[in-house]
């Protein structure tokens, strides 16, 4: 794994602030059926390994975000 940061504060960009130049942020990765099993809330973002899509929960349903 690569050197991170990780800062939680109010930031120009929103309370938090993961900095790293040798990795990346990985979302939780679900099934389909790991999803639902969620109790959902607007804005969580989750990567359904099941249809290969970043997917995010807006108006009552999960939505693909590509």
């Amino acid at each position: 794994a690569g050197a991170a940061t990780f800062s939680a504060g109010v930031t120009a960009n929103g309370p938090v602030a993961v900095t790293t130049t040798t990795g990346a942020l990985t979302v939780p990765r679900l099934t389909t059926t790991q999803r639902n099993a969620l109790t959902a809330a607007v804005g969580m973002i989750v990567y359904n390994t099941t249809d290969s899509k970043f997917q995010g929960y807006a108006t009552g349903g999960w939505v693909n975000l590509h």
